[in-house]
C-alpha cells in the first residue's frame, strides 16, 4: 500500500443489498430455502422466499413457520407455480438465489439482467465419477451406489455416469449388485428408506431415457408409474454419446462407461460437461489430482460421492452451466452483502498530498515515488531509471533536473 493512504483508514463496510427473492427446489425443500435465507437475515437484507410447488406440503409447513415467527413486513413466504413466481421477477430485487434447472435460470437471468440485478445461480449438470485400476473398487462400488440411493439420485451432485478402467468392469458389476443385496435385502422397492420420483413428469422423463438407450442394464431397471418408483438401475454403454450420459437423469439412473486411459477418460467427461456442478475421483492421489487438474467442476470429491458437500462451512456453487455464485456458511453472509469501500481523509493530509494538485512539482514526485512501493522504473521523459544496488550505481541529476540513473558495469577479476 502507498504509505500515506494508511493514514486514510481505509475500510471496507459490510452492508446488506437490500430485499433479496429466493427461489428454492423441491428435492431438499426446507434446507435450500432455509440455508439463504439464514444468510440474508444474518447480512441484514430483507427476503422472499418461493418455495417449489412440487413439494407443496413443505412449502406450506414453511411459510407458516415464517408467517408465525418472523417479521412478516420483512420476510415473506410467497406459494404457487408459474404464475407467482413470474410476477416475483417482475419486481425490482437486489438479488435473486435461484435452485433449479438451467433452462429456468436462463430465463431468471435474462429478467434479471433488465434491471441489472445480480443472481446467484445453484444448478445441476453431467457429474462424471472416474474410477481406475488404483481405486478400492469395493468401496468405489459401494460408495457410488450409495450416491444413486440418497433421495432416490434426485441430488444435484449426484453422477450422472461412472467412467471405468475397462479391465476393472466385470468386478465393479459383482460389487454393485453385492452393495445392493446389503442395502435392500428385500428389493429397493420394500425399503421403506428409498424414495419415489416426485412426479409423473420426471418419472416419464427417465423411463423415457431407460427406453431409448442402446445400452445393457447390469442393474436394476424396475419401474412403476403408478407408485412413482425407479428402480436404482446401472446400464453399460459402449458409446458415450449414448443418452444414459448425455441427458442428466436427476434421478437412481446412471450410466457406466468403460474406458482404455485416463486421458480418454478425461476427454469424454470435458466433451460431454465441461463444467459439471461435481467430480468424484477414485484412484491414487495422483490419478484424482490429475483429473481434478483436467476437469472443472463446482466442486469435487476424490474417493467419495460428493462429500463435499457435507462440510456445511463450505462455499457451495457451480461454475459455467452448473451455476454462478456461491453460498452456506460464511459465503450465505457474503452473498447477501455489499462490500463497501470506504477512505476518509483529514484536512492535514494535504500537505502528504499536495503532489496531486497542479502544477506537478518534480520534488514532490520524488517524495511520492520514494514513499510508495511500486516505484516507476522510467522518468517523466520517459527514460529509464535502472534500479541496482552495489558500486556499479551511480545516480545523477541532467540538465533540467530529472533524476536519472547511470549505471557501469563494475570491473570484475578474471
Amino acid at each position: 500500500m502507498f504509505l500515506p493512504f494508511s493514514l486514510l483508514r481505509p475500510r471496507i463496510r459490510k452492508e446488506p443489498l437490500g430485499t433479496v427473492l429466493i427461489i428454492g427446489t423441491y428435492n431438499f425443500p426446507v434446507q435450500l430455502n432455509i440455508c439463504p435465507l439464514i444468510g440474508a437475515i444474518a447480512a441484514g437484507c430483507t427476503a422472499v422466499v418461493k418455495p417449489s410447488e412440487n413439494a407443496p406440503a413443505t412449502a406450506t409447513v414453511l411459510k407458516g413457520i415464517i408467517d408465525d415467527y418472523l417479521d412478516t413486513d420483512s420476510y415473506k413466504v410467497v406459494n404457487g407455480a408459474v404464475p407467482e413466481t413470474t410476477a416475483l421477477l417482475d419486481q425490482k430485487r437486489d438479488k435473486i438465489l435461484y435452485t433449479g434447472k438451467v433452462n429456468v435460470a436462463k430465463i431468471i437471468s435474462r429478467k434479471a439482467s433488465e434491471t441489472l440485478t445480480p443472481v446467484c445461480l445453484e444448478l445441476g449438470g453431467k457429474n462424471p465419477a472416474f474410477v481406475t485400476s488404483n481405486a478400492d473398487l469395493r468401496l468405489a462400488a459401494r460408495r457410488l451406489l450409495w450416491g444413486k440411493t440418497l433421495n432416490a439420485g434426485q441430488v444435484c451432485l449426484s453422477h450422472n455416469y461412472v467412467l471405468i478402467e475397462r479391465g476393472l468392469v466385470k468386478n465393479f458389476f459383482k460389487f454393485v449388485r453385492e452393495s445392493y443385496a446389503e442395502f435392500f435385502p428385500k428389493g429397493a422397492k420394500e425399503n421403506p428408506d428409498f424414495c419415489r420420483i416426485i412426479k409423473t413428469q420426471h418419472f416419464d422423463r427417465m423411463k423415457s431415457i431407460l427406453d431409448i438407450t442402446r445400452g445393457q442394464k447390469v442393474l436394476g431397471g424396475d419401474t412403476d408409474r403408478n407408485d412413482f418408483y425407479i428402480e436404482p438401475t446401472a446400464v453399460l454403454v459402449d458409446d458415450f454419446h449414448d443418452i444414459m450420459v448425455q441427458e442428466e437423469s436427476f434421478g437412481p439412473i446412471w450410466a457406466i462407461v468403460p474406458f482404455d486411459s485416463l486421458e480418454d477418460a478425461i476427454a469424454m467427461a470435458n466433451e460431454t460437461d465441461s463444467t459439471p456442478l461435481a467430480l468424484m475421483a477414485f484412484g491414487s492421489p495422483s490419478e484424482s489430482e490429475k483429473v481434478l487438474s483436467s476437469v472443472t467442476s463446482g466442486g469435487a470429491t476424490p474417493n467419495n460421492a460428493f462429500m463435499h458437500a457435507a462440510v456445511h462451512t463450505f462455499p457451495f456453487g457451480g461454475v459455467g452451466y452448473s451455476g454462478s455464485g456461491s453460498y452456506r456458511g460464511k459465503a450465505s453472509f457474503e452473498c447477501f452483502t455489499h462490500r463497501r469501500k470506504t477512505a476518509e481523509t483529514p484536512s492535514w493530509a494535504d500537505k502528504i498530498f499536495r503532489v496531486r494538485y497542479m502544477p506537478c512539482l518534480e520534488s514532490e514526485l520524488r517524495m511520492s515515488q520514494w514513499l510508495s512501493d511500486v516505484k516507476p522504473d522510467f522518468n517523466r521523459r520517459g527514460r529509464q531509471i535502472h534500479e541496482a544496488s552495489g558500486p556499479g550505481l551511480m545516480t545523477t541529476l541532467d540538465t533540467t533536473g530529472v533524476r536519472t540513473a547511470a549505471l557501469f558495469e563494475p570491473t570484475r577479476d578474471k
